[in-house]
């Protein structure tokens, strides 16, 4: 509304400098040139009208704004109009929904399979791992059992130790 009336205005404005340019023209060369006054007086009157189209104009487009929600007349629409859209949307997801929940139903068992086979296998593993151990520290245990008998048997000959904290050396007394 209010840039309207600016370029009404403004167009007023450039008039008035346009005939205050004439008469001071008019004053110096008084009356010589009616074509050079013509002329102005013409490029005057052009923009007093281009600057009250250009307010008529968006004076119409201000209210054709204003008048958008008003319209109903079918005409005027180029585009396809589309009819219920939310009812097949709501359509689409259930569709969605019921085929989600079968997917994730058949990840959940494959998942349950996978872990038991997993599972299984796992204490096959460590009843082996469980085995194997408790033979290797058998036979380390037959092992340290007749280095410690040996070792025993040398310590009767040397007798006692005594540990010198300071020196990091073992005597015998």
């Amino acid at each position: 509304m209010f840039g309207s009336q600016n370029a009404g205005l403004k167009a007023t404005l450039y008039a008035i400098l346009v005939f205050k340019t004439v008469r001071k023209i008019n004053q110096r060369e008084k009356g010589r040139s009616t074509m050079k006054k013509l002329f102005l007086i013409a490029l005057a009157f052009m923009f007093t009208l281009a600057g009250s189209e250009l307010a008529a104009a968006h004076n119409a487009a201000v209210q054709d704004n204003q008048n958008t929600q008003a319209k109903t007349s079918v005409s005027d629409t180029t585009y396809h109009r589309r009819r219920h859209r939310r009812r097949h949307f709501r359509h689409t997801v259930a569709s969605k929904t019921k085929s989600v929940t079968e997917k994730s139903k058949d990840i959940g068992e494959k998942t349950v399979d996978k872990s038991k086979s997993v599972g299984s296998a796992v204490v096959d593993k460590s009843k082996t791992v469980g085995e194997t151990t408790a033979d290797k520290s058998k036979t380390v245990g037959s092992t340290v059992a007749a280095k410690s008998k040996t070792v025993g048997r040398r310590s009767k000959h040397i007798g006692r130790k005594v540990v010198h904290k300071t020196k990091n050396s073992v005597t015998p007394q």
